[in-house]
C-alpha cells in the first residue's frame, strides 16, 4: 500500500507495552501464515491471502486501553476449544491480548494456523456470495 508506514515506524508510535505484545503477535502471524500478505491500513496490521484489502483473514489492532485485538474475519467458523474468541457477529471474532504471556498460548497459534488453512475457501465463499448477489 502506498504511503503506509513500515512496521517499525508503526510500532514506534505505540506505548512500549503495546509494542511488545504487538511484535509478538506479528511473529505468531508470520510463523503460522506462510506467504501471507501483510500491510498496515487505518492503524491496523492486516493479513490477506493476496494484495486485496477485501481478502483479509486476520488483523492486529492495538487498543489505547492497553490490550491488542487479534481479529479473525472468519472466526465464527474456527474450532475454539479453549474459548479464546469473542464476538457475536456473523463471521468476525477476536481475541483480546493483555500481555506477552497470553501471546504464547498455543491455542492462539492454532487459531491463526487454522484460519490460514481455511483462508482460500473462506475468501472464495465470500466472493461467490457477492457475485450471486450482484447477478441475482
Amino acid at each position: 500500500m502506498k504511503n503506509n508506514p513500515t512496521v517499525d515506524e508503526w510500532l514506534g508510535k505505540l506505548p512500549p507495552d503495546l509494542q511488545r505484545i504487538t511484535r509478538e503477535l506479528i511473529a505468531i502471524a508470520r510463523k503460522n501464515m506462510p506467504g501471507v500478505h501483510e500491510y498496515i491500513y487505518h492503524d491496523v496490521m492486516g493479513y490477506s491471502v493476496n494484495d486485496s484489502l477485501f481478502d483479509r483473514v486476520c488483523y492486529i489492532a492495538p487498543q489505547k486501553k492497553g490490550y491488542v485485538n487479534f481479529g479473525f474475519f472468519f472466526g465464527a467458523g474456527l474450532p475454539d476449544q479453549k474459548k479464546l474468541l469473542t464476538g457475536e457477529g456473523k463471521r468476525l471474532r477476536y481475541v483480546k491480548i493483555w500481555s506477552v504471556e497470553e501471546v504464547k498460548n498455543p491455542a492462539l497459534a492454532k487459531l491463526v494456523s487454522t484460519t490460514w488453512k481455511q483462508a482460500p475457501q473462506s475468501v472464495a465463499a465470500v466472493h461467490k456470495s457477492m457475485n450471486k448477489a450482484k447477478s441475482g
